[in-house]
């Protein structure tokens, strides 16, 4: 196997890992349990393709300043809808939380190639104590 070879093979398994903590089966569950839930999978597309249309119609310049503000409260009210799901809710938790590992993975790796080998971000490894990452 050549270099680039091992490079994607260690990357995946990295991902491997990544998807077997407790975030990421937390975050995988979250996912079946959603895409299960016809409620929010219709409160989700519901709301992309209302957020995609305004979106085309003030690329277009058609929405006048009352418009995009009457535009902007229907959309704040189907956030608070997807808000208030509890299966959108913990979905959304889930990612968040292994989203976060992802993104103290890419900073060790990040600062890594940067020549900050000992980087370690003041992590301990347990997120439950964390303040963000940064």
């Amino acid at each position: 196997m050549n270099e680039l070879g091992t490079i994607f093979e260690k990357t995946r398994e990295i991902a491997t890992l990544l998807l077997s903590t407790d975030e990421g089966k937390a975050l995988n569950d979250a996912r079946y349990i959603f895409e299960g839930d016809n409620t929010a999978q219709m409160l989700m597309s519901d709301y992309s393709l209302y957020r995609q249309n305004v979106q085309n119609r003030m690329a277009e310049g058609s929405l006048s300043e009352e418009e995009l503000e009457k535009e902007n409260e229907v959309l704040a009210a189907k956030i608070k809808e997807l808000q208030e799901n509890e299966v959108i809710k913990q979905y959304f938790i889930a990612e968040q939380n292994f989203n976060n590992i992802v993104n103290h993975v890419m900073n060790v790796f990040n600062a890594t190639i940067a020549g900050e080998a000992d980087f370690a971000g003041g992590c301990s490894g347990s997120c439950a104590t964390c303040g963000g990452c940064h």
